[in-house]
């Protein structure tokens, strides 16, 4: 018997907490404890199931957590790419620079874009000439993303 716990910092969420939230909602899954406290300096909630009532949805919920870091991953390596030193940058209007980052967030969104690191960590790897690229394709066909 094994039990799961899920902790959401209250005070600085995770991008996939909601969506997390609302998995546990829409599958009626309710937790055989819950309250708030502190952890590691900051507010929490704490969840906890039965490893066996909440066993065959964890690999869902690890689906959402992985997606989330990988949405996470490729902002922070499509900016780099956007925003590096690199004499042929792409430069854009700044009202559309969210707009064009989560387009090539989506655009990039694919197994091929991800490698495994030394420690087993989930790493970005995207081609900067690529990104560049795909940023002028989306601010010539789109002008007002």
């Amino acid at each position: 018997m094994y039990r799961v716990k899920l902790i959401f910092d209250l005070e600085h969420p995770d991008s996939e907490d909601q969506t997390v939230r609302e998995y546990l909602k829409e599958h009626e899954l309710e937790p055989k404890y819950q309250g708030t406290g502190e952890l590691e300096g900051s507010r929490c909630e704490q969840m906890q199931f039965g490893g066996c009532y909440l066993g065959r949805h964890l690999e869902q919920i690890g689906l959402i957590q992985r997606q989330a870091v990988e949405v996470e991953l490729l902002t922070a390596q499509v900016q780099q790419h956007l925003n590096g030193e690199d004499p042929n940058a792409v430069s854009f209007p700044e009202e559309q620079r969210q707009a064009v980052i989560a387009a090539l967030v989506q655009q990039f969104h694919q197994e091929s874009s991800f490698t495994t690191g030394e420690k087993g960590e989930l790493i970005a790897a995207l081609d900067g000439a690529a990104v560049r690229e795909a940023a002028l394709g989306l601010l010539t066909t789109t002008p007002r993303l």
